[in-house]
């Protein structure tokens, strides 16, 4: 019928299978539509803002809806992170308070009616960050301890950085002091980066770029012994997801920080899906920073991370970012779609480098912004900014062409094919695009043509089995860039497990997790999986028991051949 209508070009209808044609159909009558098939009624005074945004919004029973006084959004336990402070101020997207609004003194300690501990959901002024370092200024000192002392980034020097390798080898910890000035001198310094920075290689030098860590501590030391440290003539790009998962955390994202500080020319961060504070609260690192220092300190690197960037161009030839390339637009959303690579959404347009470099990064994702994320093609900055941090931090490849569902969210979060990959690319003349996210067998794998994914936690949860990697760029005599790749085994490290300090969570602060447990129930896995690997590099999000189920399932393939 809507061929007969005329939505769908009959060349299209006669080369597409039925399911196909349909999808084509849905893009091709989507303007026609629209207001039908996404937009919720809104009250005639609400702005423009969707709900898929965190700014401007407030509670209104069961759902966000827009405000039209812009004021701070709010939110429910239910709308985020099983929280149970209702009516709690939400971040927004402003980095400081309007002048018409007074300067909020600096909340230590943020309490519910009932008393339990919350995570701080409001932006950092200036001045609240002001507070917050004089409040630093006043913590004891450690007893005990013989490390190396941060008085400033002046202090930070090769012996301030082996000083500090060698004290969390010995388990000792930075003073809180100085852990809460590291955080706040970072704060101020991602502020001033860009949402994608431009990075060189140096002539005669060479770039290292170093994938997903995951708080194993002594494998990213076993990295900088093969690496060397970053340097001016060695600078780094570490691409997200420092932390979570592994019992270290702590020391790798200090360790990351001192030598951001150290070199901040020379060191560069890309935010990843686990530097975000739904991840933090359910895989371990809000623990570690209660059970190590104190909650407090969990809200200032929230607000370091909402301020990571979101990309590196690498001298205009390589794109450097954690998880995927952009979604389709319209945001498609296709109930029974399966994985097999045919059954797919069609490549739309794809933004520009420019227009990703354009995003306002300034955003904490709940757990309703993927779902929230399906709608038409729209021109609202916000709704589309939500859409592509949701991709950048989430998104992974797929094997067929167009967009498929991914295996890690219900909705709102795809994967994306070799033409979207190629096509990305040529229209932003680029060699290829490297990124994360994904556990891959040698540590690194070449997904698609100009696609190359990157991991650099080995063994990963002590159950991966996996290598890790990382990779050297260096400038090639015909002008491309050459990509080195260095794989390695699991060290030993001490006999603690994964997600020890989620403990702290369970133990002391139930109430932040108790609508986010994983639902239990048998776990299917699809037959059209796009990668061979595709068990054991989708267990990012599971808990070490189910990893290991995974790979049991996956040890050979449906010809009874080891995988």
């Amino acid at each position: 019928s809507l061929e007969q209508c005329g939505h769908l070009p009959a060349t299209m209808a006669q080369a597409k299978p039925p399911r196909e044609r349909l999808i084509a159909a849905g893009l091709a009558a989507a303007s026609a539509c629209v207001g039908h098939a996404f937009v919720a009624q809104r009250e005639p005074t609400a702005t423009s803002l969707r709900p898929s945004s965190l700014r401007g919004t407030q509670l209104r029973g069961p759902a966000l809806t827009a405000s039209a006084s812009g004021g701070h959004a709010r939110v429910s336990a239910a709308a985020f992170a099983g929280l149970l402070a209702c009516g709690a101020p939400l971040l927004h997207g402003r980095r400081s308070a309007p002048a018409s609004r007074p300067a909020r003194k600096p909340r230590v300690q943020r309490l519910a009616e009932d008393g339990l501990w919350q995570p701080r959901l409001t932006g950092w002024t200036p001045q609240d960050l002001e507070g917050e370092r004089q409040r630093a200024m006043s913590m004891p000192d450690t007893p005990g301890y013989s490390g190396p002392r941060y008085t400033g980034a002046a202090s930070i020097t090769d012996a301030f950085i082996d000083g500090l390798i060698s004290a969390q080898e010995q388990g000792q910890l930075l003073p809180k002091k100085d852990a809460y000035l590291i955080v706040l001198d970072i704060i101020d310094l991602l502020r001033a980066e860009q949402t994608m920075g431009q990075v060189s290689i140096p002539q005669g030098g060479h770039l290292t770029i170093v994938g997903d860590l995951h708080g194993q501590y002594w494998d990213f030391m076993n990295v900088l012994s093969m690496s060397g440290k970053p340097s001016p003539s060695t600078p780094f790009i570490f691409n997200g997801d420092f932390v979570d998962r592994g019992s270290w955390s702590i020391e790798v994202i200090m360790t990351i920080f001192a030598l951001k500080l150290k070199d901040p020319g020379a060191v560069f961060l890309n935010r990843g899906n686990h530097e975000m504070l739904e991840t933090n609260i359910l895989y371990g690192f809000c623990g570690e920073c209660g059970a190590k220092y104190d909650m407090e300190l969990f809200n200032l690197f929230s607000e370091a991370f909402r301020n990571l960037p979101l990309a590196h161009l690498v001298d205009n030839k390589v794109l450097v970012l954690h998880g995927g390339l952009p979604g389709p637009d319209p945001r498609i959303w296709m109930p029974g779609q399966t994985h097999d690579p045919t059954d797919a959404i069609p490549m739309t347009a794809l933004p520009s480098l420019q227009e990703l470099a354009q995003v306002d990064r300034y955003l904490e994702i709940t757990p309703e912004s993927y779902a929230q994320s399906i709608g038409p093609t729209t021109s609202e900055k916000e709704v589309n900014d939500m859409r592509r941090l949701i991709d950048i931090l989430w998104g992974d490849p797929r094997g067929g062409g167009g967009y498929g569902p991914s295996y890690r969210k219900g909705k709102g979060v795809y994967m994306f094919g070799p033409d979207v990959t190629e096509t990305f690319c040529r229209d932003n003349n680029l060699q290829c695009v490297i990124r994360s996210h994904e556990v891959k067998a040698d540590g690194y794998r070449w997904d698609h043509k100009q696609l190359l994914s990157v991991f650099s936690a080995p063994n990963y949860l002590d159950t991966g089995n996996n290598k890790g990697a990382f990779l050297k760029l260096t400038r090639a005599a015909d002008g491309s860039i050459a990509i080195e790749t260095v794989n390695y085994s699991a060290v030993p490290h001490p006999d603690v497990p994964p997600m020890k300090w989620q403990e702290h969570i369970t133990n002391n602060y139930s109430h932040l997790t108790r609508l986010m447990r994983k639902k239990v129930g048998a776990q299917s896995f699809d037959e059209f999986g796009d990668s061979d690997f595709e068990g054991l590099m989708n267990f990012d999000e599971w808990e070490p028991d189910e990893a290991e189920q995974f790979q049991e399932a996956f040890k050979v393939d449906q010809y009874g051949r080891d995988l």
